[in-house]
């Protein structure tokens, strides 16, 4: 069986880069764009096309014509200051190391360069700012802007450009783009509340965000991504913990596994119901939520529990195991329910939770007794992940390592593409004829640790601990 592992390197994270193996894949510019964390804008620099921001995330670029954020610039580069050329439309990036980077507009890349970083501010003062119209979230309060929660922002910089554009920046709570003329700014904020991104999700409609964080937030935003919003966890008691694992959409709401129970989201109202005790516990760890015959299942640190009445409570679920152990996956395929947990693979049918071995009626060490991340299924194999390997099973045949892989945490089947995630990176592995292209932090994505991935029909998106890497996956899929 041949394989072929595929890198791509970003051209806006790196410099260009040619590679040795002929089966390299080279990620094109309009193929990605990274998403990160930006509530503390300390610059801005225009002219009467483009503004470039720079924040704690990397440097926003903003297209006036389009009224959209368009590109995020040297994400996790460490940018400690931005110099823009309006006639020669250069933006020039000075580094913490006094490295100078010049990006690129036309092939959104960024490279090295020798130009001197020679800076002349563009714009004027805002000014005075007293009557200036926030709208109804935001308000001024002294010196800075507070919004709804009273929570306080210092004004960073205002200015002005090409007479009718005004730019405020705070710290903490984003950019406002509006009008001097008439004294009114709109909150305009592009990113994550938090930049480690732990959870990802769409409802074919809506993007949600979830973060590391027990006061981080849950983030919303549309398919094109505008619109943001972020709902802060710690600001209202049904809402306790922001340290999200797991988003599911069901019947109607946005459903939250996190650190201190479910929580319920309705995105009609913004409001928010949490479910703390389970199992006979107070705030247990919720590893994964799971839709399954028109019931809501939540994989526990502690075993499994399920709702069916939105008016209800969560019951728990009995399982032929001597303890109970932390839920780490689920999958369904047909009527059957499959659990993947710490202590094996587990099997829901019409007359309870059944154990690997009484649903097979054979012994599979692999899947029995053993830490299990994941599972899934793909025609009528089935696949599980341990600490190290990928199985596969057919049906009265013996288990094969498919790949090994260390840290597998999670798979994804959509048609004949298997997407496996680990700390390092994202595999899409080809089941029909066997190839792989991989997605991988040491080829350009900014982090350090992969920690979640979703996939939506156009997209793959790469959560890591400095946010998410959107990826236009379909032209490198083997």
């Amino acid at each position: 069986m041949i394989r072929y592992a595929h890198p791509f390197v970003p051209a806006a994270l790196m410099a260009a880069l040619v590679f040795s193996d002929a089966f390299g894949v080279n990620l094109q510019t309009q193929d990605f764009l990274f998403v990160s964390t930006h509530r503390r804008p300390v610059q801005v620099e225009s002219d009467d096309k483009v503004a470039y921001v720079l924040t704690e995330g990397g440097v926003l670029l903003y297209d006036y014509r389009r009224k959209l954020w368009v590109d995020n610039i040297g994400a996790g580069r460490n940018i400690k200051d931005i110099a823009y050329n309006a006639s020669k439309s250069q933006l020039l990036m000075q580094l913490a190391d006094n490295t100078v980077l010049e990006y690129n507009p036309s092939f959104r890349r960024v490279s090295q360069t020798s130009t001197p970083f020679n800076k002349t501010a563009t714009g004027t003062p805002g000014g005075d700012l007293t009557g200036l119209s926030l709208g109804s979230d935001f308000f001024f309060l002294g010196d800075a802007v507070r919004d709804s929660y009273n929570r306080r922002a210092p004004v960073n910089t205002s200015r002005i450009f090409d007479y009718d554009n005004l730019w405020l920046l705070t710290a903490g709570h984003g950019a406002f783009l509006g009008s001097a003329r008439r004294k009114e700014l709109a909150h305009n904020a592009f990113g994550l509340y938090d930049s480690s991104v732990t959870a990802v999700y769409s409802d074919g409609k809506t993007l949600w965000f979830g973060g590391a964080k027990s006061d981080g937030a849950l983030v919303r935003a549309s398919l094109e991504l505008a619109g943001w919003r972020s709902f802060l966890a710690q600001q209202d008691y049904q809402f306790p913990d922001g340290s999200i694992r797991d988003i599911v959409a069901w019947r109607g709401y946005i459903w939250l596994a996190t650190a201190k129970g479910v929580v319920r989201h309705d995105p009609g109202t913004g409001r928010f119901q949490v479910y703390r005790r389970m199992l006979g516990s107070t705030d247990l760890q919720i590893n994964r939520l799971h839709v399954h015959q028109d019931r809501l299942y939540a994989g526990t640190e502690r075993g499994i529990a399920s709702l069916s009445d939105l008016g209800g409570q969560f019951t728990g679920n009995e399982i032929p195991l001597s303890s109970a152990p932390s839920v780490l996956d689920f999958h369904s395929r047909g009527g059957d329910l499959w659990a993947a947990t710490e202590y094996g693979l587990l099997v829901l049918r019409p007359n309870g939770w059944r154990s690997f071995k009484d649903v097979t009626r054979e012994d599979v060490p692999e899947g029995t007794s053993v830490r299990v991340t994941t599972v899934g299924f793909y025609d009528s194999s089935l696949y599980w992940a341990g600490e190290d390997r990928l199985y596969a099973k057919a049906r009265h045949q013996e288990p094969r390592t498919v790949f090994t892989q260390d840290g597998i945490f999670r798979i994804t089947i959509v048609g004949n593409i298997l997407y496996a995630g680990s700390p390092t990176g994202v595999r899409a592995y080809n089941l029909k004829n066997k190839l792989w292209v991989d997605f991988q932090l040491q080829n350009g994505i900014p982090g350090t640790k992969v920690q979640t991935f979703a996939v939506t029909p156009d997209h793959l998106w790469v959560g890591t601990d400095l946010g998410v890497m959107r990826i236009r996956v379909r032209p490198y899929l083997p």
